[in-house]
């Protein structure tokens, strides 16, 4: 059943959901690697062509960011239920409903972002520890950028929902994927030409808004056949969706509370503020890019969930438990294990002429950062639960988790300097979004542990022992995989083929499990069925 087409409003029968999320999960696993080499590059190319000011004032403000992500109450996360339950029911006056009451809600909280962002630049950002008159003056033009293009955010959020209600969970992140390419064209070349970094930020962030919501607005008008209608809606209509987004907002603000805001912390408890958000900046990006990968890859699950529940698809729904979870710990599980292991190799290349004589420094740092991305291994199940509708007891945990860190951060931030900060979000989110979760999704989705461990570990793990004997091996008796010499391309080598030589054990001992070559079958009829077409 879980393969069977189910009818949607347009009266055109929906494609199957397990295929269309396995293709919409791969073009984010394309994007991912993309975004990850570009989001390294741009860090040291930013610092290097601007310096350590204005870079870091950068980060403040774009750190900032997280009053969007707080202030839409969780909203997205139900509009994507309501809307993907509403569509597979065929109930195109409760889509209708759903989308305007996401317009109406929108709407008012881009106006109210506003008036935050600008409180928050002429009121509080005076108090903050930069150094000259134009790191403030950056700072506010760039939350002026926020503040102006708040309303697109709303626009492209229920733009995203009517796609993957109508299980064409594809069409946006093949465009994201040309979007991330194009932004770190734009970067470059805003460098070479010598642009300031206000004028590039700007001009990405109109390439952005234009690649993503031009042709997904386009895909809903000529291929899907629908035009949404603004109509009259009442409490009732708004009940239905805050009473579950209360839960995601509470979920949104503890991760505000356990990392986002860690930015603005080392603003205001460091002397240095420049220069600590720059070491910040060095240590968390492979985090931050691991999670955002983890989450990222697990993004559609729950609007898939939600459709199969409406449907009474309980084989999807464990396909989706066990072998989803599967191919996304493995996912995890590698970028995770080569960043752990080759830290060192990877900040001497990246920060290493930035940061010299503190590389071993930050390779700790770094590396007690990964820490904190254990929580990815139960990031599907807890969408899935989500999905389901059973999301109280995770978003209590990960609220008190993330009240918790905030004061702790700070202390240990002015007692350690930058390393408290990771050490606030490191000891809080273990519990708060890792045990509570897991132990709370498994009973949700009846996740039998022997079946857990034999059908969504076992491959993953295999192809972790396979990758750290080979990466030991190799550095034992063949190459290190320390930069070594002036010449770029002698000093990458010898880290690149670590990399390799760990990706193609990890995927060779993945697949002597035998779900794990299910997976990889699997995976590649898709890519040849594709070539096929085109």
């Amino acid at each position: 059943m879980s393969d069977s087409p189910t009818p949607g409003i347009s009266g055109r029968s929906l494609p199957p959901i397990l295929g269309r999320l396995l293709s919409g999960t791969f073009w984010l696993a394309l994007r991912t690697p993309l975004q990850a080499v570009t989001g390294f590059w741009s860090v040291p190319l930013i610092i290097g062509a601007f310096g350590d000011g204005p870079s870091g004032a950068y980060r403040f403000a774009w750190g900032l960011g997280f009053f969007q992500f707080l202030l839409e109450f969780g909203m997205s996360s139900a509009l994507q239920r309501e809307i993907s339950e509403r569509w597979t029911r065929g109930d195109r006056d409760g889509v209708d409903r759903a989308i305007t009451c996401g317009a109406l809600f929108y709407a008012v909280i881009a106006l109210v972002q506003a008036v935050v962002l600008m409180a928050v630049a002429y009121g509080a950002i005076p108090h903050a520890r930069f150094s000259g008159p134009d790191e403030y003056r950056l700072i506010v033009q760039l939350l002026w950028l926020q503040a102006l293009t708040a309303p697109f955010y709303g626009i492209s959020v229920v733009v995203s929902c009517i796609l993957q209600a109508a299980r064409r969970y594809e069409v946006m992140p093949r465009f994201e994927l040309l979007i991330v390419a194009i932004r770190f064209v734009a970067l470059l070349g805003g460098v070479a030409i010598g642009a300031g970094l206000l004028t590039i930020v700007i001009t990405q962030t109109v390439l952005t808004i234009g690649l993503s919501l031009g042709p997904a607005v386009w895909v809903i008008g000529r291929e899907l056949d629908y035009r949404p209608r603004f109509v009259r809606v009442g409490f009732d209509d708004f009940r239905n969706l805050v009473q579950f987004s209360v839960y995601m907002f509470l979920v949104q603000l503890s991760v505000v509370l356990a990392d986002k805001i860690d930015t603005t912390v080392l603003g205001f408890a460091l002397d240095d503020a420049a220069k600590a958000e720059t070491v910040y900046w060095a240590v968390s990006s492979p985090f931050l890019q691991l999670r955002q990968m983890g989450w990222t890859l697990a993004y559609f699950v729950m609007p898939a969930v939600a459709s199969l529940a409406a449907v009474g698809d309980r084989e999807g729904l464990e396909r989706v438990t066990y072998d989803g979870a599967r191919m996304h710990s493995a996912a995890v599980l590698l970028v995770g294990l080569l960043a752990f292991v080759y830290a060192g190799p990877f900040l001497e290349l990246w920060v290493g002429g930035r940061f010299p004589g503190q590389v071993p420094e930050l390779v700790r740092l770094m590396r007690l950062f990964l820490v904190a991305a254990l929580p990815l291994f139960v990031a599907v199940h807890v969408q899935a639960a989500t999905g389901l509708g059973r999301l109280r007891l995770i978003a209590v945990a990960a609220l008190i988790g993330g009240v918790i860190n905030l004061p702790l951060s700070y202390a240990l931030t002015l007692r350690l300097g930058v390393s408290g900060v990771i050490w606030g979000t490191v000891l809080t989110t273990l519990v708060s979004n890792l045990l509570v979760p897991a132990i709370y999704s498994f009973r949700v989705l009846g996740v039998r542990f022997g079946t857990y461990l034999r059908r969504t570990l076992l491959a993953p793990s295999v192809g972790a022992m396979a990758l750290l004997g080979a990466c030991w091996l190799l550095g034992a008796v063949a190459i290190s995989a320390e930069p070594r010499g002036d010449d770029l391309l002698g000093r990458l080598f010898p880290f690149a083929l670590h990399l390799g030589v760990g990706s193609l054990a990890f995927a060779a001992g993945y697949v002597l499990v035998p779900v794990g070559r299910k997976d990889v079958t699997r995976i590649l009829d898709r890519i040849r069925a594709r070539l096929a077409a085109s």
